[in-house]
């Protein structure tokens, strides 16, 4: 899929056809958030056919991209070659653990993030809920390591290879060997890790300092820890692992939005991905507008050459349409692209429509039938973004499995 301009105009942003949401009572007018087990179990199969003899970290952080964390992680957790689930906050693997019960005991859930700063009360929780913590600075280790941490819960290892957020300063490396090397707790250390700032330009150089960073952590550990694994590659990497060669330096990768059903960056190969979660909003209200009349909060936009109709939508920035759309998004209405009108307001908003659209309408925002990139470029942000915008009171459909 290319990524086109807004300018362009609406067809843009479509890429198929689309109905009203599975489910959706004509009675509840809101707005539906549905996602789709059988889209997310086949992007993981594509996935893990584009790097075969590697094991799957999928990352179910920030409520799985906004898809629902609980939702995916229990459709994935019993999916070949999985490694583990990926998590930014203590508070969310608690959560994980807990939903996932008996059935879930022998998925591991790694804690990225949320254990820095280390604290013994973290150490505590790590244990209680079987959660692996993600050490990831000179601080964190130390605090781990004065603790004996290490010989009480798994644990993995991050070395900051040049992303230069978190990470262990890799001249450490020969000093954390000597501290677990034949003493108690070495076992518990399972992997070690970093992380890519570049992964969709693998020739840049930073892409490659941190690639010859990471091969000499490893060299120096593996001689020590055979048995530990290495991961570095995330949905960009495994989009380029032609060039990466992921299996050649790493035994893990990470997928987070490729999991979901969006390439990695822009003009990246879809590769047959699906998108897995379809937000739609019902139309309340439908205008027939006159030439000079204008539309929601300061009257930004005027109708200019002929009458036009306009289609109110139960759903607004509260839910998580981006206010930056204002103007300049898309929405399928009914079989076509439609552009918003106006501004979008909290719980409102306004798209073009042809004349046959009426109140009961549902209206896609994002989708299948939406090129989520292009519809981030018009609001000036990432399908990231997008997805984790949409907020707790809309309304959530799981569909099949």
């Amino acid at each position: 899929m290319t990524l086109r301009s807004i300018n362009e105009g609406p067809d843009a942003f479509i890429k198929r056809s689309n109905g009203r949401p599975k489910n959706a009572s004509a009675s509840l007018p809101r707005v539906v958030c549905s996602v789709n087990a059988r889209a997310l179990k086949k992007n993981y199969e594509i996935i893990r056919e584009l790097v075969p003899e590697l094991s799957i970290l999928p990352m179910v952080k920030a409520n799985a991209y906004g898809h629902g964390a609980v939702w995916a992680s229990r459709e994935l957790m019993h999916l070949p070659k999985l490694y583990g689930l990926g998590v930014a906050t203590l508070e969310e693997g608690i959560e994980i653990r807990r939903a996932l019960g008996g059935a879930g005991r022998k998925a591991r859930i790694f804690i990225f993030s949320g254990t820095s700063p280390w604290t013994d009360e973290k150490g505590e929780l790590c244990e209680l809920h079987a959660l692996t913590p993600i050490i990831a600075s000179d601080r964190c280790w130390h605090s781990f390591l004065k603790g004996k941490w290490h010989e009480r819960v798994p644990f993995e290892l991050k070395f900051n290879t040049g992303m230069n957020r978190l990470g262990m300063t890799p001249s450490l490396v020969s000093s954390v060997v000597k501290s677990l090397k034949n003493k108690p707790g070495a076992e518990n250390l399972t992997g070690v890790l970093s992380h890519l700032a570049m992964g969709e330009n693998p020739q840049a150089q930073v892409t490659r300092n941190q690639i010859e960073q990471f091969q000499w952590i490893r060299n120096q550990v593996h001689s020590s820890f055979p048995s530990v694994l290495f991961h570095l590659g995330n949905s960009a990497s495994i989009w380029n692992n032609k060039y990466f060669k992921l299996d050649q330096m790493t035994d893990v990768v990470r997928p987070g939005i490729s999991l979901y059903g969006t390439p990695p960056w822009a003009d990246a190969s879809i590769r047959d991905l699906e998108a897995v979660m379809t937000l739609q909003a019902q139309v309340v209200e439908v205008r027939r507008l006159k030439v000079g009349e204008r539309i929601g909060y300061g009257g930004t936009y005027v109708v200019r050459d002929e009458p036009i109709h306009a289609a109110i939508l139960s759903a607004g920035y509260a839910d998580g349409i981006k206010r930056a759309l204002s103007n300049q998004g898309h929405a399928w209405v009914n079989g076509r692209a439609e552009r918003f009108l106006g501004v979008v307001s909290m719980d409102l908003s306004a798209v073009s429509c042809d004349p046959k659209t009426k109140v009961g309408d549902w209206v896609e925002i994002l989708g299948p039938h939406v090129d989520i990139w292009a519809q981030a470029k018009a609001a000036n942000t990432i399908p990231y973004e997008l997805f984790t915008s949409v907020s707790s009171r809309v309304s959530r459909n799981l569909e099949g499995g």
